[in-house]
């Protein structure tokens, strides 16, 4: 009986996890297109399916980073410009370069997360924006897993494995890693290491001098709809984080 719940509670947690990323998507998306940039760099693009899908005109620079050998592939084939390289270091590109930084579920795998939004701040045009999307350390659901003496949800993936947290949907099971465990890259692919919260993915930004928002969505384990009616009540609990980060005008490229 017991095990049936858990598997019941498993399902309905998937079910409404799928709305609520599908949500986050469509916000990064279709800010991203409505930004309607000449450049854009989509730090972690996997094949380029997910952006392209939100542009009905394609930015005349379309630049990607991605260490998995065949998404990269995938993502060339479709003309976007990709690179590769440990996204806890510096970025290969000038000062000024892009209108929009796009990175979706990310920047919650990098140690040094100050660093990329630096270089995210100079790599971008005065006026230009990054839009971060990412998980809530101090989400509900997260919140229930300390509570309970669990891993919080979102750090259950270590190098390879989901640990820590019974509950979880893929708990004990492994996860396929798309670099070997000695690659000078991995540190920045593999698993969960620095998730932040919304107070403070909104001060890190404006460390680093941006203007920045940052809210969450989806209150997990709540049915999407009944979260959406509870969002602006419930601040800061959703599990997924979104972030606008705006490079002001006649700022210098590094702050930092």
């Amino acid at each position: 009986m017991a095990n049936f719940f858990l598997k019941s509670l498993q399902a309905s947690v998937a079910r409404s996890r799928h709305a609520g990323i599908g949500r986050c998507n469509d916000w990064a998306g279709n800010l991203a297109a409505e930004l309607k940039p000449e450049s854009i760099l989509d730090v972690g693009c996997g094949d380029g399916n997910v952006l392209f899908s939100y542009f009905k005109q394609m930015p005349r620079e379309f630049y990607g980073v991605e260490g998995a050998p065949e998404l990269k592939a995938k993502a060339e084939a479709r003309g976007i410009k990709i690179a590769s390289y440990d996204l806890n270091g510096r970025w290969p590109y000038e000062d000024n370069k892009f209108d929009v930084v796009f990175s979706n579920q990310v920047i919650e795998h990098v140690h040094n997360c100050r660093l990329f939004a630096a270089e995210a701040f100079r790599v971008l045009r005065p006026g230009g924006t990054a839009i971060i999307a990412t998980e809530n350390l101090c989400s509900l659901l997260n919140w229930f897993a300390l509570t309970l003496g669990y891993t919080p949800f979102s750090l259950m993936q270590t190098c390879g494995r989901y640990l820590g947290n019974p509950l979880g949907l893929h708990y004990n099971e492994t996860l396929a890693e798309p670099l070997p465990l000695d690659h000078p890259a991995f540190s920045g692919v593999s698993g969960h290491v620095r998730v932040l919260t919304v107070r403070q993915a909104r001060e890190l930004f404006q460390l680093v001098g941006f203007e920045t928002e940052a809210r969450s969505i989806s209150i997990l384990p709540l049915p999407d709809g009944l979260s959406q009616l509870l969002e602006g009540v419930i601040k800061n609990r959703g599990h997924y984080l979104m972030i606008r980060a705006r490079k002001p005008l006649g700022a210098p490229a590094k702050t930092v």
